[in-house]
């Protein structure tokens, strides 16, 4: 990096005057000693200045952070698909139990599509109302599992993706962090060049140990808030699909069938989405959306398909539908009230003390290393240090979520108090 580059460089040597007031580069600098007592040249100088600037940015995004949680997150999802494929090969055997029930449907042979099934159930009488209800609940929640099965699958392989990607980003820094040891070591020959020096990089170690355990907290928080506002867009569309229904001709079956499982769809993924956020969150007590009212909302979507074959019915599960996104879009103003006033705020504190560390150990390390060339060469140079941008910030992780399709993810939803009435 020549002076040329100045403003992009973190510190950058400028010219300095000869002995007869000649401008002289600093490239031109040059002194040699003992590594035992240290070393210095212009081209040392530059590259530990450069390492400086591409450490600050590759800082930026915590890769060692972020690689620590994506194991932790493939160890669970790992679990989580063991529980899930038990759970779907379980309501296979009774959905193929029910299909060989005679006395329920008849003899069907095996050539008969699983539609076709579910449509023989819908159109059983008012005497076999009960057992049809709980026959089509359970071709339903099926349905659901293959659904949450491949989705869990789906994040499954892109964190294999991510991982491998943030291993990449990890080594990378951690060669960054190797050379600019080996630089200051052959500088002031393995030692620390003062003690003021010696306690900037501990009082920089100690805040950004502290920002780590910020950084975590932000991500958590932040995901569960994207991920519960993506579920409160979902349970909008939910409730909007299913109040089209009433206005659908019962003749028109598959319409309605069509209408249903748009419903059903997003019904479906915002409860797993709230569950996410539930998991990311995990010592948090929610004050909306709790365990069981999730578990409400999907005992309720399970009924959907016979639901829609009555008023009464209907109307009851939308009545449990729409409490679920007013609930779902208080439980969101929650969250973004803790991530603006509290997390926001604690991470813009700690980002300020790393940066001042970080500018008093650069400015304490500059002012060694001009008196080390001034020891070993007899001139004087002179290097300004620049400013650089030291706060840190993780991304969010959109392959987390269970999406349904027209919803955008990177939208987050502007909410009044009239929407929550």
């Amino acid at each position: 990096m020549g002076c040329g580059q100045s403003q992009e460089a973190l510190v950058c040597p400028s010219k300095k005057k000869s002995e007869n007031g000649q401008v002289k580069p600093v490239a031109e600098v040059r002194g040699m000693a003992r590594q035992s007592e240290g070393s210095i040249d212009a081209q040392t100088i530059e590259e530990y200045l450069e390492l400086e600037k591409k450490i600050a940015f590759a800082e930026q995004t915590s890769p060692a952070l972020l690689l620590q949680q994506k194991r932790d997150q493939k160890a669970h999802l790992e679990e989580r698909l063991k529980l899930q494929k038990r759970n779907y090969e379980a309501l296979q055997e009774q959905t193929d139990l029910l299909r060989h029930n005679e006395a329920l449907l008849g003899i069907l042979g095996e050539q008969v599509l699983e539609a076709e099934v579910k449509q023989k159930l819908l159109e059983l009488g008012e005497d076999q109302q009960e057992e049809k209800r709980e026959a089509v609940a359970t071709f339903n929640n099926k349905e659901i599992a293959k659904a949450e099965l491949e989705n869990l699958e789906e994040q499954f392989s892109a964190i294999d993706t991510d991982i491998l990607g943030l291993e990449d980003e990890s080594k990378q820094l951690q060669s960054l962090y190797s050379r600019q040891d080996e630089l200051l070591g052959r500088i002031f020959g393995g030692d620390y060049g003062s003690a003021a020096e010696n306690q900037y990089e501990h009082e920089l170690d100690q805040h950004e140990e502290m920002r780590n355990r910020i950084l975590e907290a932000n991500f958590k928080w932040k995901q569960a808030q994207m991920m519960v506002d993506y579920a409160y867009k979902q349970l909008n569309e939910a409730v909007k699909q299913w109040s089209l229904l009433p206005n659908i001709d019962a003749s028109k079956l598959e319409e309605r069938y069509g209408i249903a499982c748009i419903a059903r769809n997003n019904l479906v993924a915002s409860a797993q989405n709230i569950q996410g956020a539930q998991r990311y969150l995990s010592n948090v007590q929610f004050p909306y959306c709790a365990p069981g009212e999730v578990a409400t909302l999907n005992k309720a979507t399970a009924y959907i398909f016979t639901d829609m074959q009555t008023s009464s019915r209907h109307q009851h599960a939308l009545d449990c539908y729409s409490t679920t996104a007013k609930r779902c879009g208080a439980l969101l103003q929650w969250i973004n009230q803790v991530v603006t006033n509290t997390i926001a705020k604690d991470l813009d504190d700690i980002n300020k003390k790393v940066k001042s560390s970080s500018m008093a150990l650069r400015q304490e390390r500059v002012t060694l290393i001009k008196a080390k060339a001034k020891e070993l060469t007899g001139e004087d140079i002179e290097i300004k240090v620049a400013d650089i941008n030291t706060d840190a910030n993780v991304q969010l992780n959109i392959n987390d979520l269970a999406r349904t399709e027209g919803i955008d993810p990177n939208l987050l939803a502007t909410l009044n108090a009239m929407d929550l009435q």
